[in-house]
């Protein structure tokens, strides 16, 4: 079974119980290469990703953990993701946690100039909070500081899988239909001159900014992010 085959049968199965509904998607639909950073509010965010945008080639940057996973490892192969990992629980010194990260930021920047699609998560980890914290984290900042030239960065905002049982937030509650929202944005500039002009903690916070954008009204996702 291909990995289109198994994103149509995966989309398939998420909407028998989620209902889920995507805006901005067309800005993957274009011939560019394209850089996706979602947050991350639950395990299952990668797979509901996957499913809906099944007909994208897009990789995915994956903890090694889940790749060892029966079932999860099994979706992920199909879906060409790179396993990384865990830099938090590996056994290893300062300066080697340091080189690897910095490894893995070359491996993203070396397959986005090949032309390859991509995705990771900037926060690198499940919100254990009600709102996204990236911190100091650096893959994000350190790919768009070396961001090659013609790839578009799109950044994606999930919403709804807070309380589910596949996120570490509580308290758990059970729906049997669950809103699920998925929305993208262009913000190739932004990133650009965030990464070139900030340093890396700022860099984040203007992503954490606009993950944990409120919702007002009906102008969700038109308010500008203030650059510092």
């Amino acid at each position: 079974m291909d990995r289109y085959t198994l994103g149509k049968i995966c989309k398939f199965l998420f909407h028998l119980h989620y209902d889920i509904r995507v805006t901005g998607e067309e800005l993957l639909r274009d011939k560019t290469t394209h850089l996706v950073l979602p947050n991350h509010t639950a395990y299952v965010d990668p797979l509901l990703l996957f499913s809906e945008e099944w007909w994208l080639p897009i990789r995915p940057l994956v903890d090694e953990r889940f790749m060892r996973h029966r079932f999860f490892g099994h979706i992920l192969r199909k879906a060409d993701a790179v396993e990384v990992p865990d830099l938090e629980k590996s056994v290893m010194s300062r300066e080697q946690g340091a080189m690897a990260a910095a490894q893995l930021s070359r491996i993203a920047i070396d397959s986005l100039a090949e032309g390859k699609e991509l995705c990771f998560y900037p926060s690198g980890h499940v919100k254990t909070v009600d709102k996204e914290i990236i911190g100091n984290r650096r893959l994000a900042y350190e790919v768009c500081r070396e961001l090659p030239e013609g790839v578009k960065v799109v950044l994606c905002r999930m919403r709804g899988l807070e309380t589910s049982r596949w996120s570490k937030l509580q308290p758990k509650k059970w729906k049997w239909r669950r809103t699920v929202t998925m929305h993208f944005e262009n913000h190739t500039e932004d990133v650009r001159h965030w990464a070139q002009t900030l340093s890396r903690r700022e860099f984040n916070e203007q992503l954490e900014q606009w993950y944990n954008h409120v919702k007002i009204g009906k102008n969700l996702d038109k308010s500008p992010i203030k650059v510092r």
